[in-house]
């Protein structure tokens, strides 16, 4: 069973997510021959019992065996942009057989989906509060935002210009955030095209 979770590590603040086969008995390590204590552990493959992570088990996602557009697997609670010429919308995997749009509250199976239509760009553990932030766009008119990705700290340029609804404070940002940090409003996403310089 090809699962995806986060690693339990002593040595980050932010785990980092792993995929592979889940392991039901704790592995030898190849290194000493001693068993692993007991857990949940992942195997990402390899020399056998070497690339072995513990893993939070909270965070635990299966593979649906469907494909996004870029042909990356589609775990439980990754969310999904959903975009065709006409519409935006966004899509949670609740398990391995279904899948809800969260504007429409639409059911929907996940071997009905369109893979040429969808895309992963998070999920709601890395990201909790995005249901709520879409809801509330929905729900105070604003209009749901263009989210082609939540994440993009592969650069190191800002990519989200974010403004906070409640204080009207700006600020740029690598990661999409629903909520302001500091009074808790909710922010609009919008894009960093151009960082202009104040001539002195």
């Amino acid at each position: 069973m090809k699962i995806r979770a986060k690693a339990k590590t002593s040595n980050t603040p932010y785990p980092v997510w792993v995929q592979g086969g889940y392991l039901t008995e704790p592995p030898v390590r190849p290194s000493d021959g001693l068993k692993r204590p007991t857990g949940c552990y992942i195997d990402t493959g390899g020399y056998p019992g070497a690339n072995v992570f513990e893993i939070s088990i909270e965070t635990f996602c299966m593979d649906t065996g469907a494909v996004d557009r870029c042909g990356c697997s589609i775990f439980e609670n990754d969310i999904l942009l959903y975009e065709t010429g006409q519409e935006i919308s966004y899509i949670i995997v609740q398990d391995t057989e279904t899948a809800v749009d969260i504007i429409s509250g639409e059911i929907i199976r996940i071997n009905n989906l369109q893979t040429e239509d969808i895309k992963v760009i998070g999920n709601i553990i890395d990201f909790p509060g995005f249901i709520g932030g879409m809801a509330y766009c929905v729900d105070a008119g604003i209009g749901i935002p263009y989210l082609p990705v939540l994440d993009t700290q592969e650069t190191p340029y800002p990519y989200f210009k974010l403004t906070c609804l409640k204080c009207g404070r700006s600020f740029l940002s690598c990661t999409y955030m629903a909520r302001h940090r500091n009074c808790g409003g909710h922010l609009a996403a919008d894009f960093t095209t151009k960082v202009h310089k104040k001539e002195k």
